[in-house]
């Protein structure tokens, strides 16, 4: 079973690869013209292919694997599933590129979406049967709550295309939605599910009890907050009202967070060092996405955050890359994943995490120069030389985890 674990991180790594060779070619159809590469379809192949085949499979396997006894995670179900995730994910990565939303298309994310509800339901039944710590418990049903809801989101979409709808906002709402729910639902909230399972052993009774206040925040947080996803388009005084609700809950959330994070201070000094440099890379940058949702709330800074691109792409890579990659690279880090291959993969990973700052730094710089009505032809390039960045560092990552695998599989 230790050997399955393995398996599915190794592909989810390999996949980060390939997700990362995606970005190189996106960037690159930005600065060239290449003709025969469609920027949306090729764009929407790497975004379902970055939710499904990378970050989705990772969370999943290691929620799987981690959280659930053994007696839970032998059961089949687990693999068929999985599997069928990892099928999906391709079926989107393969068919996007060529047609863009289309039957082959829309029936892989349709099925993705039918195996996390199936997923979602299993994990929650075996999770109630099972003793983690109530903050753990709290933490990953949300999760796999907002994993299931967040489907509204494309079932929207759907229905738009199939009833030739042109509503604009209905369809931008529907986009922020899942978008909400995915990055700071279930991303969020399975990533901080698996550190507190990792670490809250360790911790003191306050430790605890602060990672339990900070846990219950957080996902009170998610429902309330989805009112700053709409925003962007008009004022409905009740949307308004309960945004700020939500943003009176981000504040909470943030003071829960450093308690939290200072009450703890002493059990993660005992964590591998270079897993603790990168989580707190990790870490930082959950602090920064929090305060950026609490931001919007003024008109000032949420018209020009929803209406300008570089900056809304910088807040997705924020979340995706900065907090949930970096934290999931820690993570391995620190369960021994990467022990046969230590100083390749230690290599890869700060080759990776310059990357993320790197790109962070140009998107963010784009963004404000942006708003005040400044450019520079050098961003592209900039950005190119990131995205590239960025393939190195997660292709030294994915060589180093299959030769890990292998050497394990030889040994066993």
């Amino acid at each position: 079973m230790l050997n399955d674990k393995k398996k599915w991180l190794t592909i989810a790594l390999v996949n980060l690869a390939i997700l990362a060779s995606f970005g190189v070619v996106l960037r690159c159809k930005i600065m060239f013209s290449l003709r025969w590469i469609d920027f949306k379809n090729l764009l929407q192949a790497h975004s379902h292919f970055g939710f499904g085949g990378w970050i989705t499979l990772c969370l999943l396997a290691l929620m799987t694997y981690e959280i659930l006894p053994e007696n839970f995670y032998r059961k089949p179900i687990y693999k068929w599933l999985l599997t069928g995730i990892l099928i999906c994910s391709f079926g989107m990565l393969l068919s996007f590129p060529f047609q863009g939303y289309a039957f082959i298309s829309i029936l892989f994310s349709t099925l993705f979406i039918f195996v996390t509800y199936v997923f979602a339901w299993v994990f929650i039944r075996d999770l109630v049967k099972s003793k983690p710590s109530r903050t753990v418990k709290v933490l990953s049903m949300v999760a796999m709550m907002s994993l299931v809801v967040s489907s509204a989101g494309p079932f929207t979409l759907a229905y738009m295309l199939a009833s030739h709808s042109a509503n604009t906002l209905l369809y931008k709402d529907a986009i922020y939605t899942y978008l909400h729910l995915q990055y700071n639902g279930f991303f969020t909230l399975a990533v901080f599910a698996l550190f507190f399972n990792l670490t809250g052993a360790g911790l003191s009774y306050k430790a605890q009890k602060n990672a339990e206040r900070f846990a219950i925040a957080l996902s009170v947080t998610v429902l309330p907050t989805l009112a700053l996803s709409y925003l962007w388009h008009f004022e409905i005084l009740i949307v308004r009202a309960i945004a700020i609700a939500g943003c009176g809950c981000l504040v909470v959330t943030l003071v829960t967070f450093f308690t939290m994070m200072r009450s703890s201070a002493g059990f993660l000094k005992t964590l591998n060092p270079f897993a603790r440099a990168i989580g707190l890379l990790s870490m930082i940058a959950f602090a920064l996405k929090t305060t950026i949702q609490i931001g919007i709330i003024f008109p000032s800074v949420g018209n020009e955050v929803f209406g300008d691109r570089p900056i809304i792409i910088g807040y997705l890579h924020l979340v995706m890359l900065g907090f949930v990659t970096l934290y999931l690279l820690s993570h391995l880090m620190q369960i021994n994943y990467f022990q046969k291959n230590l100083n390749a993969s230690k290599t890869g990973i700060i080759i990776f995490a310059t990357g993320v700052i790197a790109n962070e730094l140009v998107l963010m710089t784009q963004g404000l120069t942006a708003m005040l009505r400044l450019s520079s032809v050098m961003y592209p390039s900039l950005l190119l030389l990131a995205a590239i960045w960025l393939f190195a560092g997660a292709a030294w990552i994915a060589f180093s985890s299959v030769k890990n695998f292998k050497e394990d599989s030889v040994l066993q």
